[in-house]
């Protein structure tokens, strides 16, 4: 007996229907298969990303001097498609045996936005890394290769002075020998005007050579870019407590107020009435103080630089009076030069899952 035609035509239709359901099953696997794949290629992307902006941030902060004078430090570097948040903290404070240990640890961000994100991805990377502290001799309140020229009545005050000021400040130990000298200048480049020398003392070396070599700054690498400063020709507010370091290529003037941290210039520094300044001066001409109001410098004062490069420079001038004082102070000055302070990484201590720890 044979099948009716009808019978056949309802055979096809349900294989018709069979073979779309299939098609449609295997059309949606291979959908949520390239879409796992994408996000999972995807995630990989972002991953790597993540990881470079995190080692970029690290390698950005090895690569510049900071003030870790506090034990802690952080800042954050913008790169193309995400930034880094970069924290240094100290795990150990030197001793006499030993080297300060710190930890600097980045978190790399990516904030690409794509189909399946809107950016935030992170990755943690961390390294060991020793202190390398600024240093700088502290030969005297004021180091002068281009001499210095009191002014005002004689009998008055004489402002220079290398007795520790003795300001104390976190992280600051004073050691128990902590006066200087007043003033080091070229034998014969101090005129007093006939009044009292020097508060605790005048050391006189043999030239200007001789005073900028007893500072132990290089000058020429220095005016060569070898110094990466917080403020290029500017300074910060008054009342700023941060020890950060400023740098001008032509004179500059202090301006009221009291200021902290090291200042380079390679012209003239001003003293103006109600100018305070905490920490290191650094000058490749000379300092003019000859003003008849207060004014106050506690740490050292280093001047006449430019002297080094063939050129002339003007002895200081410095008012003698009440009010105004130019003072060793050791905490000062540490933490003035601690703002030159780079932390060097230890081989071998690389991690790129600090945040498991």
């Amino acid at each position: 007996m044979r099948a009716s035609p009808a019978s056949y035509r309802g055979f096809v239709l349900v294989t018709t229907l069979l073979v779309m359901t299939l098609l449609t099953i295997l059309l949606t696997a291979a959908f949520v298969m390239i879409s796992a794949e994408f996000r999972t290629t995807g995630s990989a992307y972002e991953t790597g990303r993540s990881l470079n902006l995190a080692q970029a941030g690290l390698q950005s902060y090895f690569a510049l001097a900071h003030d870790l004078s506090s034990g802690r430090d952080s800042t954050n570097y913008t790169f193309p498609g995400g930034y880094a948040r970069v924290v240094a903290q100290r795990l150990r404070d030197s001793t006499a045996a030993v080297r300060p240990l710190w930890i600097v640890y980045s978190t790399g961000v990516d904030t690409t936005r794509s189909l399946i994100t809107a950016g935030g991805v992170q990755r943690f990377v961390g390294q060991l890394a020793y202190h390398t502290r600024g240093t700088l001799p502290s030969r005297a309140a004021m180091v002068a290769a281009n001499g210095v020229q009191m002014l005002a009545i004689p009998t008055s005050p004489n402002p220079i002075t290398g007795v520790n000021l003795g300001f104390t400040l976190s992280g600051c130990t004073i050691p128990a020998a902590d006066d200087t000298t007043g003033l080091t200048t070229p034998g014969g480049a101090y005129n007093g005007s006939g009044g009292a020398s020097v508060v605790n003392g005048i050391e006189y070396l043999a030239n200007a050579t001789a005073v900028i070599d007893s500072t132990r700054i290089d000058w020429s690498r220095l005016l060569g870019g070898e110094f990466t400063p917080d403020y290029v020709g500017t300074f910060p507010a008054a009342g700023n407590s941060t020890y950060q370091t400023h740098y001008f290529t032509a004179d500059v003037t202090i301006p009221t107020g009291q200021r902290r941290g090291l200042l380079v210039t390679t012209g003239d520094v001003t003293l103006v009435s109600g100018s305070h300044w905490d920490g290191v001066i650094v000058a490749g001409g000379k300092l003019d103080a000859n003003v008849n109001a207060n004014y106050s410098v506690h740490g050292m004062v280093i001047t006449g630089l430019n002297i080094s490069q063939g050129q002339s420079v003007l002895p200081n001038q410095v008012r003698r009076g009440t009010g105004r004082t130019i003072q060793w102070d050791w905490c000062y000055a540490r933490s003035a030069i601690n703002s030159l302070g780079f932390l060097t990484p230890i081989r071998g201590t690389y991690t790129d899952t600090w945040d498991t720890y």
